[in-house]
């Protein structure tokens, strides 16, 4: 039976040795073809069978030059057989036999994100270790130096954020410019680009057709962001970048979403995001629509959100497209993340709380923070239960200059040392258990104070052996530590902040002993 089996691989689909896969990787089936018509209007789709009757139909994509691609990528160690379904005849029934899913050997990679159903205010990878979100937005990262060949300065910001422990990147498939800084202003101003996803250009496009060399060139920095363990958070519409979309509810949007979904839904690193600055789209109902048509064209359902459109996420017949939520708060940073998980029990995402300045000053976006503010705001949001976004003035929309280093990048490594270190899944917002400051407690095993001020009063009730906890101060700006002097009592009253700390506000970790 193998014999026969290896005999249909090679007579059918050409293949003469067996194609190994790593779990939670990708490989690419090619096929060459000749089309009539537009080729970017050929369904292709691969139906894989696998170890315990696992089953996928995974749509195929165009790739130029008479190829088409299959992307796959299993979850499941063992064989898998693979079978095409196309309405061209050249691209329909062709097999391969001979498909290994060898074991995952790379330590970043983990399997796509998922919410976690025991804790669904949080997340954890497919394989099941534990997801703290770090986030940064880098709107043009696949647009900076699309030119060139070795693309050093996408690979250089990749490099910075994944030396500091961000993995979440929120990332444009396309913009075209901004308004505040039209044209390319300076040598670190990558809008508008010079390679656009349709073919013709962002004036005169021809939506019918993509263009393959575009997508080819964004596949590389998909690989670098999975190479390094980093989420990539694609927003596959943006409202306020000029674009020249294809128009709504046509043909020709539809078929743009659906390249989009079947070329990158093989990577494991991605989460779908329907678009930034949503609330633009006053069309609800389409935004459902899309939404739900990514879903049905994504085999491995890869999750989905939208970028901040608040009227969606609070109706209920709209939010149940979405599996987490993205919201862009300015103002009210814990209250609206309080607000949103009592709306729907799902893992909050505030992605645009504050602008970080550069620390050279360049043409860009006009509002902006110092550090000590944009941390500030994190350390608030996450002690709400919420995760954050990291965004540098340097490195946002059309901006990309990742060196100096700006000073928030270690900062926020900082806090997601501090709190990942914690039981934080189990972690609820528990302020009532503090004057002085915000809480994130599991009462009874874990505290984390955050104080701006001279002083905190913290309630350890059902802390046993309170005498016995674990505690420590951190400077949240330098990360130098201290031991408080606990007294044992069940209320600890008036804890001072160290006085070496100066004005860094504090955080305060209490662990029961162990």
């Amino acid at each position: 039976m193998k014999r026969i089996l290896l005999f249909l691989a090679v007579n059918v689909c050409g293949y003469t040795a067996e194609t190994a896969i790593q779990q939670y990787h990708s490989h690419d089936f090619a096929f060459g073809a000749q089309a009539v018509g537009n080729p970017f209007d050929v369904t292709l789709e691969a139906e894989f069978t696998g170890p315990n009757g696992a089953r996928l139909r995974v749509p195929g994509f165009y790739d130029g030059g008479g190829v088409w691609r299959i992307r796959f990528s299993p979850a499941l160690e063992g064989q898998w057989f693979m079978r095409t379904i196309s309405s061209l005849a050249a691209l329909d029934g062709k097999a391969e036999t001979a498909i290994s899913c060898t074991p995952n050997r790379h330590a970043a990679i983990h399997g796509g994100l998922r919410v976690d159903p025991a804790h669904p205010y949080h997340f954890r990878y497919e394989d099941g270790t534990r997801y703290f979100l770090l986030g940064y937005e880098a709107d043009w990262l696949w647009g900076a130096d699309m030119q060139d060949p070795q693309r050093a300065l996408m690979h250089r910001l990749i490099g910075q954020m994944a030396g500091r422990g961000f993995n979440h990147v929120i990332v444009n498939v396309y913009a075209h410019d901004t308004s505040w800084s039209p044209e390319r202003k300076h040598e670190w101003d990558w809008g508008p680009a010079p390679v656009f996803p349709w073919e013709g250009s962002n004036e005169k496009p021809d939506h019918s057709r993509l263009n393959p060399k575009f997508f080819q060139i964004y596949d590389g920095m998909m690989e670098a962001l999975r190479e390094k363990g980093i989420v990539a958070h694609i927003m596959i519409k943006v409202y306020n970048k000029m674009v020249n979309w294809p128009e709504k509810w046509s043909k020709d949007e539809e078929r743009y979403f659906r390249y989009v979904v079947a070329r990158y839904q093989g990577f494991s690193n991605v989460v779908w995001d329907f678009s930034k600055e949503a609330h633009n789209e006053k069309d609800l109902l389409l935004q459902r629509h899309l939404m739900e048509f990514v879903r049905a064209n994504d085999a491995y359902r890869r999750l989905i959100t939208t970028h901040d459109d608040d009227v969606f996420y609070w109706t209920p017949e709209l939010n149940r497209a979405v599996d987490f939520r993205t919201d862009q708060q300015h103002t009210h940073w814990p209250e609206m993340i309080a607000f949103d998980r009592a709306i729907r029990r799902y893992p909050v995402l505030n992605s645009e709380f504050g602008y970080e300045r550069g620390v050279d000053k360049i043409p860009s976006y006009r509002v902006e923070h110092d550090w000590q503010e944009q941390l500030r705001r994190a350390w608030l949001i996450y002690l709400a239960g919420g995760y954050g976004v990291y965004y540098y003035h340097n490195t946002a929309w059309d901006v990309v200059k990742p060196d100096p280093e700006p000073p928030g990048m270690q900062r926020f490594q900082l806090l997601k040392d501090t709190l990942s270190s914690l039981p934080y899944w189990r972690m609820d917002p528990h302020d009532e258990l503090a004057v002085g400051g915000p809480c994130l407690a599991l009462p009874g095993e874990a505290y984390a104070f955050y104080l701006e001020g001279a002083q905190i009063t913290v309630n350890l009730t059902g802390l046993e052996q309170p005498e016995k906890a674990r505690a420590e101060w951190v400077d949240t700006w330098t990360g130098a530590r201290a031991k408080p002097a606990l007294s044992g009592a069940a209320v600890e009253r008036l804890l001072r902040k160290p006085a070496a700390f100066k004005d860094a506000p504090a955080v305060l970790i209490i662990e029961k002993a162990r």
